[in-house]
């Protein structure tokens, strides 16, 4: 008995030190194997990483190219398409210097003036604009849509300017610089801020009254957004018809606002929403 004991004994310390041994010529064979594959590994990525500095440079190349062919023909495209007209941009809820920027580009570029940049306050305030309004406009107060048959008002006389324009501005503008007189087309776009809830549904009808009012005013008009826009804010203009651009930060989108601007309706643009890229230059108002 002794002797079975003795005997399992050192049978299981042969087994525990040949699984050591084992373990540790696995541990030198696997630092090899590691070793190697690291090896491989490394070499591998920095032949991924050349490739994609290599790419990234063939890309920035041909950026180049193209921004220098937009800076040299757009202006040609361009050039007096807009000569003599006044435009107006009008930033609902807020504002946005990139798209004032880029709105003037695109106008100046045709040589055309961006002649007033004004910000409509959101939420509106009614009970002011009520108490404001012309006397020739005093059916609107016992209007039950007030906010919306004054926002409509607004609209159509954003164009040029106008009594209830001249009347409500304290109560209708954030800020307004340049002059609404004598504008011929105007330019919307939409600046969602952070409107508390109780006031979201008053300033969605007034909203939703100034881009009817315009759409409804024949004017030359287009509702815009940036490239990087996201989610699109056009849809209120969708819905009433006017025409978008989406990506008016580019040298496409400069190009469709002016043509918008001279009559080419559509929606323009790199979205889902869009319809083609460009105005189709060959099929606008004064098209044979």
């Amino acid at each position: 008995m002794g002797y079975s004991g003795r005997y399992h004994a050192a049978s299981l310390a042969a087994v525990f030190i040949a699984l050591a041994v084992g373990i540790l010529i696995g541990i030198g064979l696997a630092d090899d194997v590691v070793s190697s594959a690291s090896e491989e590994l490394e070499s591998s990525l920095r032949s991924d990483l050349k490739s994609a500095e290599d790419h990234a440079d063939d890309l920035q190349t041909q950026l180049d190219r193209s921004n220098r062919f937009s800076s040299q023909i757009v202006p040609e495209v361009l050039n007096g398409r807009l000569a003599g007209r006044r435009v107006a941009l009008v930033e609902l809820g807020g504002s946005d210097d990139d798209l004032v920027a880029s709105t003037r580009d695109a106008v100046e570029s045709a040589d055309g003036e961006l002649a007033a940049v004004a910000e409509i306050a959101l939420p509106p305030d009614e009970q002011a604009m009520v108490d404001d309004l012309p006397e020739r406009y005093a059916r609107i107060r016992r209007d039950p849509d007030a906010l919306s048959r004054i926002g409509e008002t607004v609209g159509r006389q954003l164009s040029g300017g106008g009594p209830v324009i001249n009347a409500l501005e304290p109560d209708l503008f954030a800020r307004i610089s340049g002059n609404l007189h004598g504008v011929d087309g105007i330019v919307l776009a939409r600046i969602p801020g952070d409107i508390p809830p109780g006031d979201r549904d008053a300033s969605a009808t007034f909203e939703q009254g100034v881009i009817d009012g315009v759409a409804g005013s024949g004017a030359d008009s287009a509702g815009v957004e940036l490239a990087a826009t996201d989610p699109t804010t056009l849809g209120p203009f969708i819905d009433a018809g006017m025409t978008t651009i989406d990506h008016l930060d580019l040298p496409a989108g400069q190009v469709g606002l002016v043509y918008a601007l001279d009559g080419y309706a559509g929606n323009y643009g790199i979205k889902e929403e869009a319809r083609s890229y460009l105005p189709d230059f060959g099929h606008g108002p004064t098209a044979p």
